[in-house]
């Protein structure tokens, strides 16, 4: 996913602010994700889990979903509004999507974010690590549908071959 996020980034950094605050706090929700999960980027060691480490990402994880749905969703759609139909319509049927999901991640938030994790708990904790990456995955996905859309907006003279290759 850091991998997917700097190709990204590289592709549409620089030509919005918003687009770029956005992909610096998906960003440092990932860097959270990985040090939770004991993955160092770039080092092939993991780290046992520790506690700050889950409150770290517990605590990015929130403000990264504030962000989007009291933010960045809402100037999102309004700087689609004023492109062609198709893509006002496409962004609200993502923004639906991205509420559910909203609701399995803050489920992850709200079962482990003051949750000591023993041995007992230690299975469960690990499967469901993996499984709120792959919320995330899908979340980011979803998100990037809304910055294809965004960047086709800056961009309506472009030939539609190359909008495709902007968000992948």
């Amino acid at each position: 996913m850091l991998n997917h996020l700097e190709s990204l980034t590289q592709r549409v950094g620089g030509s919005n602010e918003l687009v770029d605050q956005w992909l610096e706090a998906r960003k440092q929700l990932l860097v959270a994700y990985c040090t939770l999960v004991g993955i160092k980027p770039n080092k092939e060691k993991h780290t046992p889990l520790n506690a700050k480490a889950l409150e770290n990402f517990c605590h990015n994880l929130v403000d990264y979903l504030s962000a989007g749905h009291f933010h960045i969703y809402d100037r999102v759609i309004k700087q689609v509004e004023g492109a062609r139909s198709p893509k006002m319509t496409l962004a609200t049927q993502i923004y639906p999507k991205l509420w559910i999901n909203t609701e399995q991640v803050m489920a992850f938030h709200d079962r482990y974010a003051d949750t000591e994790i023993d041995q007992d708990l230690c299975l469960a904790f690990h499967q469901a690590l993996s499984d709120i990456g792959e919320t995330l995955a899908a979340r980011f996905a979803l998100e990037d549908r809304l910055i294809q859309l965004l960047t086709e907006t800056w961009q309506p003279d472009q030939p539609e071959a190359e909008k495709g290759n902007l968000v992948q």
